[in-house]
């Protein structure tokens, strides 16, 4: 593989429709990205995302990841698909965890039958405050950490029995934002001690289970003065986080890559191009680019050029190529969709709604 490509397959991209047009083919023919994530603007119905996907796969060299943010409720994908899957809240109220290890079951079987492979949730952030706009609105699962764990480890077994991996987000935690991320670059004052003892909890207790273990992690766009001073740095660019913090103190051996550079958080604080450079430098194995095609062949290039001048070391790209590889391996191929199989996962999903609404 060239070293465009090999630099390529450290990229999530996004597309720009629901259509695998000659545009999209050209992307993804030029770029070799080793994922895919699809949002609202790709999606109109099941036998449609099912040609998508299965056109995506067609154009790379390489299986892509294919993913999806399909957590339920506010962030819920596929609700004109499968109808309304339930939320985080519902699941906190509930409090139990075998509803969250079948929620996690029918999503993978949903994600699958469209030619998904790995879901960016269960989103692991702490509930500080509910009453604050900063985009977690209703995806919390609790406000104490071993709630949380609880929960996210149940429904993760359940995704990942299924044959799909789930990416815990938003590392090392937004629960303590102030504003969304999608709009501006929060700032997380909150002291070491706090992070370690409460926000990190759930990562590192899913970093160690063996049937509900995480294998990969979605790095936040969030500021932490406890690791990085008072300059406006992004945890997703910081090598003292992604590296010092997860990678070494957390000892995490799996897949980690960034929220999408095509937010706020990033765009109103520094160029997206030198960004994507810097997040590979901070230690991140991808570098998520989900806006225009323009913004994801000048990411790329970047990064090529950065790997070309050395910037990115060969040995540094195939430690992440590893951690790929890794994560691929425990993916499963994709079921068939059918009018049937659609109908089924409907009612199911339907029965867990009606059951987590019953009075407990």
């Amino acid at each position: 593989m060239e070293l465009e490509h090999r630099v390529g397959q450290l990229l999530f991209i996004g597309l720009a429709g629901s259509e695998f047009d000659q545009a999209a083919r050209e992307l993804i023919e030029t770029i070799q990205p080793g994922g895919v994530v699809l949002l609202p603007r790709n999606i109109e119905s099941g036998p449609q995302l099912v040609e998508l996907t299965s056109s995506i796969r067609s154009a790379a060299s390489v299986p892509p990841l294919i993913a999806i943010d399909q957590e339920g409720g506010p962030v819920d994908r596929l609700k004109s698909i499968f109808g309304p899957t339930p939320s985080a809240d519902l699941l906190r109220s509930a409090k139990d965890a075998s509803v969250a290890a079948r929620l996690g079951e029918i999503t993978a079987e949903c994600l699958r039958t469209l030619g998904f492979n790995v879901n960016l949730a269960p989103v692991l952030d702490l509930a500080f405050d509910d009453s604050i706009d900063n985009g977690l609105k209703g995806r919390y699962l609790g406000n104490l950490a071993a709630e949380v764990a609880r929960l996210s480890g149940a429904y993760l077994e359940g995704l990942q029995r299924g044959g799909v991996v789930g990416a815990g987000k938003h590392f090392p935690g937004l629960g303590a934002a102030t504003v969304n991320s999608h709009l501006a670059l929060p700032t997380i004052d909150r002291s070491r001690d706090q992070i370690l003892n409460q926000d990190l909890l759930p990562y590192s207790e899913l970093f160690s289970k063996i049937n509900a273990r995480l294998n990969a992690v979605v790095v936040g766009h969030g500021h932490y003065p406890a690791y990085d001073g008072p300059a406006a740095l992004p945890a997703t660019l910081s090598k003292n986080i992604v590296t010092g913090l997860l990678r070494e103190e957390l000892d995490f051996k799996g897949l980690t890559l960034t929220d999408d550079m095509s937010m706020g958080a990033i765009t109103s604080t520094r160029e997206l191009n030198e960004a994507a450079v810097a997040a590979l430098e901070a230690g991140n194995d991808m570098v998520m680019v989900l806006g225009e095609p323009e913004r994801i062949t000048g990411a790329w290039r970047a990064m090529w050029q950065a790997a070309s001048d050395g910037r990115i070391s060969r040995q540094r790209i195939s430690k992440s190529f590893d951690n790929i590889a890794r994560v691929k391996s425990s993916i499963s191929p994709a079921h068939a969709l059918t009018d049937l199989s659609a109908s089924r996962l409907k009612e199911r999903i339907a029965e867990l709604n009606l059951a987590l609404q019953q009075p407990r």
